[in-house]
């Protein structure tokens, strides 16, 4: 059997109004503070498009390689909940700001993009209880009434779980370097459904489901595996997979059935009658395009041709501009950027994901990482020390030199020093003593690592090995 994914995404636009009126873009308020007759849908009052919304659209389409149409229009799509004032959502039905666009991921496909239109976000329900089968009462706040959104929709080219849960991310950091969108699932920021069917091994494919509710991306791609499970399931039992809206339960892990899906007539769409067609001009579309900034797979490329670093590592220095423009500040003091890649992407964020926290660049001042960077490579701290030395950074704020010193980490490198420790480890292990002198050259490593334990990690290895030899050789004097 094979599946068959495609995806919409809600993505609310980061303009400091609505939509269709001057209420500010902020649905974390106190209730009901954000709103006004036109969001609300009071007779007589009517919307106005902002410039804003239609901008940031035109941004996502340019980044997402979409073609942007100089003409669109405006629709409404009627359908009855109590979170929709009006009744019906304005948005682009008919003639979408844009279409035929894609996004690659990593393994070479090309997701392709069937649209990018601009619509309103409904009001959020507030239930008694996480259950909403148990809920006495609902409230309702319209503060997001109004805000926003761009609806992303994908063709189904998507087979697995893991293809879906990538593409989101590569979009919401897309979405994020254009400054459009904050990409907080957890925040109702981004929002996804998906569509999923299954095929089996005669060629027959299964009726479509959409999934909603879907918060975070390790859930996009659970709720999407549960899908094809269940879906493959029915069909190995021969039944006919209904064709139904389907929501994700985070706390069973498990997809619900809502309601039977609708049909796009059952919205009754029509022209939206109180906004105008939306004229573009080429040359508007062309200084959005010229000022939008790099991208993250443009940047990542980069970062491998120019500071040759690792492709892995590339990537994630490229998806978040506080991290990205930490390592080209850590470049341009003069750090290699293998190294500066290395500690950020394999030892500085580690303890910030630890924490799950979001990267700082604060917590840990250019200045002292490097100078610890220093410390390592002219080997006067063991690398391993100075994990320890960037982790206590990273909790007290202190500078390396500081918690070197406090925590006596200097590596020793007085060979003089080493003598008697190194000596110490020979003669207590003469039968590898005697496999050094058949020719083992290998064991080498072995003393280095017991003369390291003897001394706490603080003996430089690099003298230690040559000490260690010289000593077995009968060359030390």
């Amino acid at each position: 059997m094979r599946s068959v994914v495609g995806l919409e995404i809600h993505s609310q636009l980061l303009t400091q109004t609505k939509a269709f009126c001057s209420c500010k873009n902020d649905s974390n308020s106190a209730p009901n503070t954000n709103i006004c007759p036109v969001c609300t849908g009071q007779p007589g009052a009517l919307p106005v498009l902002n410039e804003k919304v239609v901008e940031f659209a035109i941004r996502a389409a340019i980044a997402l390689k979409c073609e942007v149409h100089e003409v669109s229009s405006f629709d409404r799509k009627n359908y009855f909940y109590p979170d929709l004032p009006k009744g019906y959502q304005i948005t682009q039905y008919f003639h979408p700001i844009a279409t035929n666009g894609y996004l690659d991921l990593e393994n070479g496909k090309r997701v392709r993009i069937r649209r990018i239109h601009i619509e309103e976000d409904a009001g959020k329900m507030v239930h008694s209880s996480e259950n909403i089968t148990e809920s006495k009462e609902s409230l309702i706040d319209f503060n997001r009434c109004g805000i926003p959104l761009i609806e992303i929709v994908t063709e189904p080219d998507m087979e697995r779980s893991d293809e879906a849960r990538e593409f989101m991310e590569k979009l919401r950091d897309i979405l994020r370097a254009i400054d459009v969108c904050s990409g907080n699932m957890e925040e109702g920021a981004l929002r996804c459904d998906a569509n999923v069917s299954v095929v089996d091994d005669d060629g027959r494919s299964s009726s479509r489901v959409e999934v909603k509710n879907i918060n975070s991306f390790k859930y996009v791609q659970y709720a999407i595996d549960y899908e094809i499970e269940r879906i493959s399931s029915v069909l190995r039992s021969g039944k006919d997979v209904k064709h139904e809206t389907r929501g994700w339960d985070f706390t069973t892990k498990t997809t619900v059935s809502m309601r039977s899906k609708e049909e796009e007539n059952d919205y009754r769409y029509f022209p939206e009658p109180d906004l105008p067609v939306l004229v573009l001009s080429k040359d508007e579309i062309k200084t959005i395009m010229e000022n939008l900034p790099e991208l993250p797979d443009e940047k990542a490329k980069r970062y491998e041709n120019v500071h040759m670093i690792s492709h892995d590592n590339a990537v994630v220095l490229s998806k978040d501009k506080k991290l990205s423009s930490y390592f080209e500040n850590a470049v341009s003091k003069g750090i290699d950027p293998r190294d500066a890649s290395n500690w950020i992407v394999n030892d500085l964020l580690s303890l910030f994901n630890a924490d799950s926290e979001e990267f700082d660049p604060e917590k840990i001042p250019l200045d002292h990482l490097k100078l610890l960077i220093d410390y390592t490579n002219s080997s006067k701290i063991s690398r391993l020390s100075a994990r320890e030395v960037l982790a206590g950074m990273y909790k007290s704020g202190k500078d390396p030199k500081t918690l070197i010193e406090e925590m006596n980490l200097l590596q020793i490198s007085n060979e003089d020093a080493l003598v008697p420790v190194a000596k110490a480890v020979i003669d207590e292990n003469p039968s590898v003593v005697e496999q050094y002198r058949n020719g083992k050259s290998s064991v080498i490593g072995f003393f280095v690592g017991n003369v390291m334990k003897k001394t706490k990690g603080k003996a430089d290895p690099k003298i230690v090995g040559d000490l260690v030899k010289r000593l077995l050789d009968g060359e030390h004097k």
